[in-house]
Formats: C-alpha cells, structure tokens, sequence
C-alpha cells in the first residue's frame, strides 16, 4: 500500500520540474497554493532571475504570512489541548 503513496508523491514532486506556466490555470494554481511544490521551486527562481511579477511576489508574501499565522496557531492550539503521554 505504501507503495501508492509513494508513487502519488513522486509524481507531485515531478510537477516542480517545469515552469509553472506550462501548466493549465486550474493545475497552475493547485500546484501553487494547494500543494505548494511550485510555490517552493517556482517563486525562489523566478525572483532570482528577476522575472518574477510584483502582483506573485505579494501574493507569495501573504501566502507564507496566512501560513506562518495558521501554524502558529495550530502550534498553540495543540500545547493548550495537550495532556501528557503517561497515564
């Protein structure tokens, strides 16, 4: 079984190969913001090849912001509800 997964996640990851833009709309924005693998590969190179827009560079900015907030926060929410692993 893990077999499949790992097959599902090698083929995620091999979405990072090629530039975001050659992708359709729907799969350019599930590759960007739903699984971020174009977030990570795609963003960092195209800013530092200067072609990077400003409208992708805040956009990117704000996503990791929401990020960051929502992990924070789920980081906190799992020390208040935490209870210890020993009886």
């Amino acid at each position: 079984r893990m077999e499949h997964v790992l097959e599902l996640f090698e083929g995620i990851y091999q979405t990072g190969r090629w530039p975001v833009g050659v992708y359709p709309g729907w799969l350019r924005y599930s590759v960007t913001f739903l699984v971020p693998v174009a977030f990570a590969v795609t963003v960092p190179a195209e800013a530092l090849t200067s072609r990077l827009h400003w409208p992708t560079l805040v956009l990117s900015v704000a996503f990791a912001g929401v990020l960051f907030a929502f992990t924070r926060w789920f980081w906190h929410f799992g020390l208040r509800n935490y209870s210890g692993a020993s009886a």
